[in-house]
């Protein structure tokens, strides 16, 4: 037993006083369909986007940050890839609706990447909240109707 600190009694009229207290003592856990994104061929410098959902099973606050990691090497680099939210917090019983961009700007050879949550506290027999994606960049075919020009045979003559 601790004791108590140093003090002086202001009133001498000793009172007792109830106290109540409830404390919520649970681990994280969480439901999500989505396993696995691929997006359909998309041209560069355009984007697509596809919706998932998050909802908090347990009764505590699921605090998450995402990452992105490239899926053959396993070092963050999301790519052409971005999430929004990456980061926050979904109340007890309530869920999150999550967007993941595809917006590729050159074209590569392997666009697969890993988006891991990293849940605080989250239920050891659980399984970490992991959705492989994928997707495909091409060029766009481009088509120029000039008029016929005589700049050649003109810098020719200078």
């Amino acid at each position: 037993m601790i004791a108590e600190p140093q003090h002086e009694l202001i009133d001498t009229a000793a009172k007792a006083q109830h106290l109540k207290t409830s404390c919520i003592i649970d681990r994280a856990g969480y439901e999500c369909s989505v396993k696995s994104i691929e997006f359909k061929p998309t041209l560069i410098y355009a984007a697509r986007t596809m919706k998932f959902t998050i909802k908090n099973t347990s009764m505590i606050s699921l605090d998450y940050n995402f990452k992105i990691a490239n899926a053959s090497s396993g070092i963050l680099d999301a790519g052409a890839f971005t999430i929004i939210p990456k980061k926050g917090s979904i109340s007890p019983s309530c869920d999150e609706n999550f967007i993941v961009k595809f917006a590729p700007v050159e074209i590569e050879q392997d666009f697969s990447r890993i988006l891991s949550a990293n849940i605080h506290d989250l239920n050891p027999a659980q399984e970490p909240l992991i959705i492989e994606m994928n997707g495909a960049a091409q060029r766009p075919v481009i088509h120029f109707e000039l008029p016929i020009s005589q700049y050649r045979e003109r810098k020719a003559k200078e």
